[in-house]
Parts: structure tokens; C-alpha cells; sequence
């Protein structure tokens, strides 16, 4: 749900909503086209959602509508709290709710429930960059349409195995079975020679199909994935935050993911930042990249 007790969510402030659709609801929308060119056709449930949506100004006035999306099974968008709330952004999502059930029951009686019990919030921090959440909420529909290009570039597993702990998996599940992986480890006591050698190493399998495995948390592990990625190599990125409820991956690696050139691992419950669980980290890279493991 996203609920920071250390947020003020009354106080002034832009926020990514996403709310899903329930289970029995008919469909919001219809995308269709293709990812250069998508296009979206609202059901008359999603026109009815739309109303609603841009109807927040008058719920409270202080609520604006930056951006929004209606994609078939849930929908999108930013709103900017422009002064202090007279009450919690919370309560106003739950009025949109509830009053944009009323309007959907009353031309379709047959439909009991419209949307999931609860709703994802995101507040924009000072370092976020509000161009991006824009975009990312206006090509919800360019990607839909990449996943339905390339199913098997954007599986999703959350209970895949590694050395008896349990994992979420999000990309391409072949990498996996790739008998060529390595992992990408620098320490910090490594000679030049040392760090000459394997990234000379990790350049051949890159341009050669092999799979790059690591957290990539130095500055120079990153400058090795950004030189695999210039020649198309295939990467496993293991992270130590779980995927949220309907969280896709950012710009890049969903673009990577588009081309099939990248899995992505997270652990089922959060790992707090430190050396121990970087190393930990590195650990697993290691064990994934043991030839013969998961093949």
C-alpha cells in the first residue's frame, strides 16, 4: 500500500496512485495497436472512472490532476495536494471510490465490486523527478503492449529458489539456464591487474551470450553492466527490495527487459542496505552463476 507513518499525508504534496480492478469487474479499458503507436478504448465502466477521476478538484479544491491513465485491469495517477488537507489524501481517494461505485451500479446493477479494497501511494521526494512519473504513467499502455509482444521477456515468479532462500523473479527466466554466467564481484583489495583481467573476462562473455550476474553496487561493477548493456549483454540484477504489488521495473531495465536481456531477482522480504547484505548479495550471484544451477 505504500503508507509511511513518517509521512504527513494531509501536507502539501504530489502523489502516484494506482488502483486495481476487482477480480469480477468487467474491464476498464481495451489497448490495442502497437508500442510505438497504442491505443486505448475506455469501456463505459472506464468513462464513467474518468468523470470521477477528473472530478477530484471538487472533492477538495486543493487537488489537482496531473496525469492520468485507465488501463484494463487498473488505473493511474498522479494528483498534487497544492496546500494542507483539510483531511487525508486517503479519505479523498476512498470518497473518489466510493462515489464512482454509486455512478458504475447505477448503470450496471450487476456489478458488485469495481475496485481492489485498498490502493498504492507514492509521494514524490524532493530528488524524484516529476517528468518521470509523467511519463511512466503515460506509457502504461506502450508497455502492455511490449509485454504482450514478448510474454516470455517479462515472466514473473515469486517463488523461485536459490541455496534454500526464496526469491521473486521479474524478466527473462532463461537467463537462468544460461551455462555461461559469471559473477560480477570487485573488492576493494584487488590489484589493477586483478580488476584488468576480469573485466576483460566479463567484456568476452558479455559479446559472446554469456549472462553477467551481480547487485552491481560499486561504481565500477555499474560501469560493467553500462559496458555489457552497450553490446547487448544479457544481465541478472539481483536487488535487495522486494517488487511492491503491480510494481514494473524503471525505464531502463524495462527496456532492457523488452529485449530479453535482463532478469531481475528480489529477495521476498526486505533486506536492510549494509555490508552484510552486500555481501550476501554477492553471494548469491555466485551461487547462481555455478555452472549447472537452476538448468
Amino acid at each position: 500500500m505504500g503508507r509511511d507513518p513518517k509521512h504527513d499525508y494531509r501536507g502539501r504534496a504530489i502523489y502516484h496512485i494506482t488502483i486495481g480492478k476487482a477480480p469480477a469487474c468487467p474491464v476498464f479499458a481495451y489497448v490495442s495497436g502497437s508500442p510505438a503507436a497504442p491505443v486505448i478504448s475506455r469501456s463505459q465502466i472506464g468513462k464513467i472512472i474518468e468523470q470521477h477521476i477528473l472530478n477530484f478538484p471538487n472533492l477538495c479544491a486543493s487537488l489537482q490532476i496531473l496525469q492520468y491513465v485507465i488501463m484494463p485491469d487498473h488505473i493511474h495517477f498522479a494528483i498534487f495536494a497544492r496546500q494542507y488537507l483539510p483531511r487525508v489524501i486517503g479519505r479523498y481517494i476512498g470518497m473518489m471510490k466510493v462515489k464512482c461505485g454509486q455512478s458504475i451500479r447505477n448503470s450496471f446493477p450487476d456489478v458488485s465490486e469495481i475496485f481492489t479494497p485498498d490502493f498504492h501511494d507514492r509521494y514524490l521526494l524532493p530528488i524524484h523527478n516529476l517528468k518521470t512519473i509523467i511519463n511512466y504513467i503515460q506509457e502504461n499502455p506502450k508497455r502492455l503492449l511490449e509485454r504482450r509482444q514478448n510474454p516470455l521477456f517479462f515472466q514473473c515468479l515469486n517463488n523461485l529458489e536459490i541455496n534454500g532462500s526464496q526469491w521473486q523473479a521479474y524478466g527473462n527466466l532463461q537467463l537462468l539456464k544460461n551455462p555461461f554466467k559469471a559473477p560480477v564481484v570487485i573488492h576493494r583489495a584487488d590489484s589493477e591487474a586483478t580488476r584488468t583481467a576480469k573485466r576483460r573476462r566479463w567484456n568476452h562473455l558479455s559479446e559472446n551470450g554469456g549472462v553477467l550476474v551481480s547487485p552491481f553496487i560499486s561504481r565500477d561493477e555499474k560501469e560493467v553492466r553500462r559496458r555489457c548493456e552497450e553490446v547487448n549483454g544479457k544481465i541478472i540484477l539481483i536487488t535487495n527490495k522486494p517488487f511492491e504489488d503491480r510494481e514494473k521495473p524503471a525505464a531502463h531495465d524495462f527496456e532492457q527487459c523488452s529485449k530479453g536481456s535482463l532478469l531481475i531477482l528480489s529477495p521476498i522480504a526486505p533486506l536492510q542496505p549494509g555490508r552484510e547484505t552486500f555481501l550476501y548479495l554477492n553471494y548469491i550471484a555466485e551461487t547462481i552463476a555455478i555452472p549447472g544451477h537452476h538448468q
